[in-house]
């Protein structure tokens, strides 16, 4: 049971339509890993086993999903306590990226945090402790949210800030873009005015052309996509266009149906990152058209779930925290799914489920948790709960934004 508006609402079955997704997608890239472990370990070492993304990528799952279900068994109200201290271990995490022997940087951007064996990406975990923290600071002011003075100034603040440390102290202006994104949905689902809205847009749209304009590296993103040719590949081998380019190669070349599992060329050293930010590339290549547009149309299904979640969740705390997961969710996707596609400048950041990695992948999972933790409260799910055990049904139901009954309470 979870306390609501000072009710205690009786749970019932989670959306199980999501752990599915969920659980496709992870499996999606549990078996890209197998495919293409041996090509990419034998270029670490000679000697490295040629299961290595495999079995490491396996032991990522294997972590993020006893996370995931610790969140989904966890009431969602408990993060009301949690979110400021999760918020504090993130800031502390990014402000660690600046000693030296703690932090490691890789292709210009110092993103990992070096703790013993482990390896950790404080952004990842800033991404869910902000909503959480944005959720209950929404909920808390909820009489402020239309005023400028109370409500837009100390939220633009609070925003600029986050980004501000993601941006400069881990170089990492994609994460960055996921925060703004999910941050300013949450906003507007709360109740923020359309003028607000517009002058915040202007505000960020400004302050990333300024975050572009003072790192090189992402203005040679910025001057490559705007110029790209792919036409000449002797002379790509060298261009600042050539990881765009292989990505387009990878995926023009995957046709209608695909290379097959296992056949992938562009893995064979042709193609960057090709377990982490350039799997959808793979994935194009290997499964076709078809194979793209089945991932795409699951991200989308995941989010739609995640909408009609918020859509029916019992407080304002769990309807904002339903918007910005399932923004997380669609931005990361998007910029990701963009970028292999040209259709946004090339940016690092993984596509949720899939990517080898450990801290995106766990981070992820918990977002899936405490959104399907939210699922177990909704006010369809409730009566329809209630109404089929009378009659002997055990059956699972979706969330369903029509025909919304008052969830039943405990006396």
């Amino acid at each position: 049971m979870s306390q609501t508006g000072g009710n205690t609402v009786r749970a019932h079955h989670p959306d199980y339509g999501i752990a599915v997704i969920v659980a496709i997608l992870l499996s999606v890239g549990l078996v890209l890993m197998y495919s293409i472990s041996p090509i990419l370990s034998y270029k670490v070492s000679a000697t490295t086993p040629s299961d290595y993304y495999f079995m490491n990528q396996l032991k990522y799952v294997a972590v993020g999903v006893g996370v995931w279900i610790f969140a989904t068994a966890v009431p969602y109200s408990t993060w009301r306590k949690w979110a400021p201290k999760l918020l504090v271990v993130s800031i502390i995490g990014l402000v660690a990226l600046l000693i030296p022997h703690l932090s490691s940087n890789e292709n210009g951007a110092t993103r990992w945090l070096a703790l013993g064996p482990l390896s950790v990406q404080p952004a990842e975990i800033l991404k869910v402790a902000l909503l959480l923290y944005l959720a209950a600071w929404f909920e808390r002011h909820r009489d402020d949210i239309k005023s400028l003075r109370k409500g837009v100034v100390p939220f633009m603040v609070m925003l600029g800030l986050a980004a501000f440390v993601v941006v400069v102290l881990q170089k990492d202006l994609g994460t960055a873009m996921v925060l703004v994104v999910a941050a300013l949905g949450m906003y507007f689902a709360a109740g923020l005015r359309w003028r607000h809205l517009i002058g915040l847009m202007g505000l960020l749209i400004g302050g990333t052309v300024v975050a572009i304009a003072a790192f090189p590296h992402r203005m040679q993103r910025i001057m490559t996509y705007l110029h790209l040719q792919c036409g000449n590949l002797v002379a790509l081998a060298t261009s600042p266009d050539y990881h765009s380019c292989q990505a387009l190669i990878a995926t023009g070349s995957g046709g209608l149906l695909g290379l097959g599992l296992g056949h992938s060329i562009q893995v064979y050293g042709y193609l960057p990152e090709a377990a982490n930010d350039s799997i959808f590339a793979i994935i194009a290549e290997e499964f076709g058209l078809l194979g793209t547009l089945a991932i795409i149309f699951m991200f989308g299904l995941l989010v739609w779930r995640g909408i009609q979640i918020a859509r029916t969740a019992p407080d304002m705390f769990g309807r904002l925290i339903a918007v910005g997961i399932s923004l997380w969710m669609l931005a990361q996707a998007g910029i990701n799914i963009g970028a292999m596609l040209a259709i946004v400048p090339l940016t690092g950041i993984p596509l949720p489920f899939i990517s080898y990695g450990g801290t995106s992948l766990v981070i992820s999972l918990l977002g899936m948790g405490i959104l399907l933790n939210i699922s177990k409260y909704t006010v369809r799910e409730a009566s329809d709960a209630n109404s089929r055990q009378r009659r002997g049904d055990s059956r699972a139901y979706l969330a369903n934004p029509g025909n919304m009954r008052r969830v039943k309470v405990a006396r």
